[in-house]
């Protein structure tokens, strides 16, 4: 079963700025195609109306449609904006539609079949701006009201009253049945904008909350460094990588020495500010490649991209020394060090085997007096004991 999102405040509001923005553009759209109704209109009446008439009509129209062009193209490439522009759109709404009607002041009268066929074209003209005007349907209610007064005004003063009254008439209900349904169908495209926003909205939020939930889930509550699971992830694709273009890669396994010790004399609480401690102070040492991920317990892993043995252990010298350089916490004061095993994968190796490597090289620097960088391979000792 499928739920409709509450409407909210905001979501209305939204939805009545981005109808508003859009009927600004149909509206230009419309303004550009109606210089094809006047053709219509002249074709009507060629020969049938004095051409003064209808010179003075163009006139009449063309002043009120350029003005109005220019007007609303400068507010759209302001961006069109409800709050600020409403006004505007509503006047060029209305000079239009007084474009349109200012016509029965000029062509009506002359020709009984022409006068019909020109009240059918404005009847077509309200049709066709209703579409326009359906996501801001304010104004179009101004452009036919408007119209409507104009031509009737024209028609009492063009038409004997009889034949005036059937026109006003027929044009009067004619408006307003289209008037009726237009709010119909613009209540219904304004819900149909929320229901987008409102719907985009939800997505956002339901990605937002995935993207999180896969972050926790691939990430160490405690020390917000990477867990085992993403560790896992990065060591296939360093794998891959390796495999497609021959250059290494490799690990650290850093062991906090004497973790123990700390746990035992302050608490498991002040043990895990050490380790909070500790992977903030990891943090300042690796570069923005490297990838970090808690091991399990006081063992850290760092991933080196690209990089061989020799600059690896330069990186874990570099780690060792800042660990060692100042405490990890001032109240109470605990210094700590690190012993770090070093390893490379080397081709053809499995992650198994490469883990082996350094978690021996960890228990090397650890039995040599820990505070060590070692090696799985038998390279220059990188630190001496301090």
């Amino acid at each position: 079963m499928t739920t409709t999102p509450s409407p909210t405040e905001s979501d209305v509001s939204i939805a009545r700025a981005t109808g508003f923005s859009e009927c600004a553009i149909a509206l230009r759209r419309a303004l550009s195609t109606t210089p094809i109704g006047w053709l219509l209109a002249v074709w009507f009446c060629w020969g049938r109306v004095p051409t003064q008439s209808i010179v003075l009509w163009l006139a009449a129209a063309f002043t009120v449609w350029a003005g109005s062009l220019w007007v609303l193209q400068r507010m759209i490439v302001s961006g069109s904006q409800l709050p600020i522009h409403r006004p505007q759109l509503r006047w060029i709404a209305g000079l239009d539609g007084f474009g349109w009607g200012v016509l029965t002041w000029f062509l009506i009268g002359y020709d009984p079949v022409l006068d019909a066929t020109l009240m059918a074209l404005l009847c077509g003209v309200t049709s066709v701006n209703a579409q326009v005007y359906g996501t801001y349907v304010v104004a179009y209610y101004g452009q036919i009201g408007i119209l409507w007064v104009v031509s009737v005004i024209g028609l009492l003063h063009g038409l004997d009253s009889q034949r005036a009254l059937d026109y006003v008439i027929g044009l009067g209900v004619f408006i307003g049945l289209t008037a009726y349904y237009t709010g119909a169908i613009s209540k219904r495209l304004l819900e149909g904008i929320r229901l987008q926003h409102a719907n985009s909205s939800l997505a956002a939020q339901l990605r937002t909350a995935l993207q999180k939930v896969e972050l926790d889930a691939a990430t160490d509550a405690l020390t917000g460094h990477w867990n085992r699971r993403a560790l896992d992830d990065v060591l296939k694709q360093q794998v891959e990588r390796h495999t497609a273009s021959g250059k290494p890669f490799s690990i650290l396994m850093l062991d906090i020495d004497f973790f123990k010790n700390i746990n035992d004399e302050f608490g498991h609480m002040v043990g895990d500010d050490v380790l909070r401690a500790f992977a903030q102070r990891l943090r300042e040492f690796l570069r923005s490649a490297d990838f970090c991920a808690r091991f399990g317990g006081e063992e850290f892993v760092v991933v080196l991209p690209e990089t061989s043995l020799a600059t690896a252990l330069e990186v874990g010298e570099r780690i060792r020394k800042g660990v060692a350089q100042s405490p990890l916490l001032n109240k109470p004061r605990i210094q700590a060090t690190v012993s770090i095993g070093v390893a490379t994968m080397e081709k053809g190796q499995s992650i198994h085997a490469l883990f082996a490597a350094a978690d021996a090289a960890v228990y090397l620097a650890k039995n040599e007096g820990r505070n060590q960088v070692r090696s799985h391979t038998p390279m220059p000792v990188c630190a001496d004991s301090v």
